[in-house]
């Protein structure tokens, strides 16, 4: 079992009197309630019917999701109630036994919900400091982003793990820098670091206390936000 948390990349749990739990998002979950056609914010106050059922509907017809909290809607029930939403996403904590983490590992896991496939994902945690690894930008992560990727070697426009040479005779080899490149960071436009270097000082704003609780992604000369 823990080998199977750390394959997705949850660590510290020892598999014992605790039971390990993992947060998930559950997609197209709908709003509304009894069959009406909009939803209503004190229809998901606390303890109310509507969450008793949502979690009802949850465990009975996927027997293997052990719910660990009260799940949450993504936004509040204003906002979506202000968006005229019909469906959106809930966050939850469940158990990480092995059917979750045998579900969650396929390319489209889902589960059933009020006779819908509802596609669900890990939850992943972002503030200003988190790095996307596809555009190089701060504040999102690259399994949402829909920018370009990025190489931090070269600059253009690859994944960095996809990085080569184009001189006939470098032998760094894949995915590695070497002396043919004009090191540029995407995000300072310092000459002497590649991006993400520790000493960055776009990076050092995204890690700054100051920058984190506000939550926002530092400026730079590359300020395009992938999710506005």
């Amino acid at each position: 079992m823990t080998k199977a948390l750390n394959d997705i990349g949850i660590f510290g749990f020892n598999i014992g009197l605790d039971t390990p739990t993992v947060n998930i998002v559950i997609n197209s979950i709908p709003l509304t309630t009894s069959g009406n056609r909009h939803c209503s914010p004190e229809e998901w106050n606390i303890d109310t019917p509507a969450w008793t059922e949502l979690e009802n509907e949850l465990t009975a017809f996927n027997p293997e999701l052990r719910l660990m909290d009260r799940p949450k809607w993504i936004k509040s029930v204003s906002a979506l109630e202000a968006e005229n939403k019909e469906k959106s996403s809930i966050i939850v904590a469940v158990e990480a036994n092995e059917w979750l983490l045998s579900e969650i590992k396929k390319p489209h896991p889902a589960m059933a919900v009020y006779g819908l496939r509802c596609s669900f994902r890990k939850y992943i945690r972002k503030d200003a400091s988190t790095h996307c690894e596809r555009c190089l930008q701060y504040g999102h992560h690259g399994a949402h982003c829909r920018m370009p990727s990025i190489c931090k070697y070269c600059g253009n426009q690859h994944h960095t793990k996809d990085h080569m040479c184009g001189s006939l005779y470098c032998t760094a080899g894949k995915r590695r820098p070497c002396s043919h490149i004009i090191r540029r960071c995407v995000n300072c436009d310092e000459t002497s670091h590649f991006t993400g270097d520790r000493h960055c000082p776009t990076r050092t704003r995204a890690r700054s206390p100051t920058t984190a609780e506000k939550g926002k992604a530092p400026a730079g000369p590359v300020n395009s936000n992938p999710h506005n």
